[in-house]
């Protein structure tokens, strides 16, 4: 399938996972020296970050936020934890939220990339319709290749049955 992707479209050139992994736990790190670990904003409200184990990325009040007076999920915003201005002088690699657009640019230059080649890639336009059609087209053409098969498999059974009967009848006239 590589071999149809354009010029340095790849899975491994568009590998952003590995990238953001990382850059959520440099930011994760900045935030353990805050009291609760989390971060809160008016903007994010009560959502969880983005990788927390376990949580994903679902509303802390699923989990028992604090609109229920339960305590919320491990590494979820709970709205009342200040944001960190800097990194954390534990760890030096921590990454601060002033950082965080920098840290994140060869991420969305990489989606750029990707998503400019993605549409260089042939019948990128196509309609459902149109692909439905051609599924419709290619399964009729296997069926026809597998009947062909079968015939042809049948032949041969075929003909190595009767070329077996007669070197079964040449043998017993030597024999005899």
């Amino acid at each position: 399938m590589a071999a149809h992707l354009p010029e340095g479209l790849s899975p491994d050139s568009v590998d952003t996972l590995t990238e953001l992994a990382s850059i959520i736990v440099k930011l994760r790190s900045s935030q353990s020296s805050v009291p609760g670990g989390g971060i809160s904003t008016p903007a994010l409200g009560n959502t969880t970050l983005p990788g927390a184990p376990g949580t994903g990325a679902t509303p802390s009040h699923v989990h028992g936020g604090p609109t229920s007076g339960a305590t919320p999920a491990p590494g979820a915003v709970t709205g009342t934890t200040p944001l960190p201005s800097g990194p954390s002088s534990s760890n030096p690699n921590a990454l601060s939220v002033k950082e965080l657009p920098a840290a994140t640019d060869n991420l969305k230059h990489k989606l750029q990339k990707a998503r400019a080649l993605v549409k260089t890639l042939p019948d990128v336009n196509r309609t459902i319709a149109q692909q439905e059609e051609e599924i419709k087209e290619l399964e009729e053409r296997r069926k026809r290749q597998i009947a062909m098969l079968a015939k042809i498999r049948d032949e041969g059974l075929q003909f190595a049955a009767v070329e077996q009967r007669r070197r079964d009848d040449e043998g017993e006239r030597m024999v005899e």
